[in-house]
Parts: C-alpha cells; structure tokens; sequence
C-alpha cells in the first residue's frame, strides 16, 4: 500500500514538474531543425525561426520585424515537406532548368528565395532567383515548399495585425 501511494506522490510530482516547464506546442526550438527563409521581390520578408522573428518587407516604409514562433506541428510540416520534395539534394544556387534550343519565358518583377536550414547539426543553404516561367518539376516542387512556409506564416494572427504596404513593385 505505501508502495503504491509513493508510487503515485511521483507521478503526480513528475506531472507537476512537467506542467511547470512548459511542454506547449508552441515552439520552434525542434532539436536539430531550423530555418531562415528570406523571400519576396527582393527578399526582405524573413522568417527566421533560429530568433523566433518575422520580418516584413514594407516596400517603401521600413521593414517591420515582430516575434513569431512556429509551433512543432507546423516546424515538422515544413521539415516533412522538405523531405518530400528531397529538398536537402538542390543545388545551393537554383536555376530552373530549359531545355537546349527552348525559349526562355521571364517574368519581372520576380522573387528571390534564400534559405539557411539547419537539421541534424548540418546546415543546407539554397538560393533562388525565380524569373524563369518555363515548366521545371524541381522549380514547382520548391514552390510547394515555399507556398506551404508563407501559408504557415500568413495563417498566424501576428502577422495578420501587420500593416499592409503603402506601395508594391513593378
């Protein structure tokens, strides 16, 4: 019987103790996996889930820089994405591929996309100058990854009090 009480005075510590560190599911700080994705027409939007920040490129104005922190869920669906699309294998500077003898459709303004991904103590950096509107399975593939990040970070309340811009790019 006093086994069985000691037994549960522990466990009911341990739940205290639990509880008391702070094991939400509100962070970023994933072993081993982190990113800083800059994009945009000229990059300056930056999530960068090393500091828990987000920067907004606010054309004109200065850039706005507010505390964002992902939740695991969201880290690991980034992460899974980037496993699904065999991200960690691109180049570190992208170019979309045309094949000889094609023409080259661009488009202007375009974005920039760069990247610093730390996983598993390595780091993988990736750039990327999307001006290339021509078919490419590895170019639509990181637009996924891309697409799936500013979903994520749009969806957050921190950045919907943002400010829009007073201007854009032409």
């Amino acid at each position: 019987m006093k086994k069985a009480l000691s037994i549960i005075a522990v466990l009911t510590l341990a739940a205290v103790l639990l509880g008391m560190t702070g094991c939400d599911k509100q962070t970023s700080e994933k072993p081993g996996f982190n990113l800083i994705f800059k994009y945009g027409v000229t990059a300056k939007n930056e999530l960068d889930t090393f500091k828990g920040t987000y920067t907004k490129d606010m054309v004109t104005d200065p850039s706005i820089t507010i505390g964002l922190r992902l939740s695991e869920e969201e880290m690991n669906s980034i992460y899974q994405k980037m496993l699904e699309i065999d991200f960690f294998s691109y180049p570190e500077a992208f170019k979309a591929t045309v094949p000889s003898g094609e023409l080259t459709g661009m488009v202007t303004p375009f974005s920039s996309y760069y990247f610093t991904v730390e996983y598993d103590s390595q780091v993988k950096k990736l750039q990327w100058e999307d001006n290339v509107t021509n078919p490419d399975e590895k170019a639509s593939k990181l637009r996924e990854l891309i697409k799936l990040i500013k979903s994520i970070i749009e969806s957050r309340e921190e950045y919907k009090k943002l400010p829009e811009p007073k201007s854009g790019y032409l």
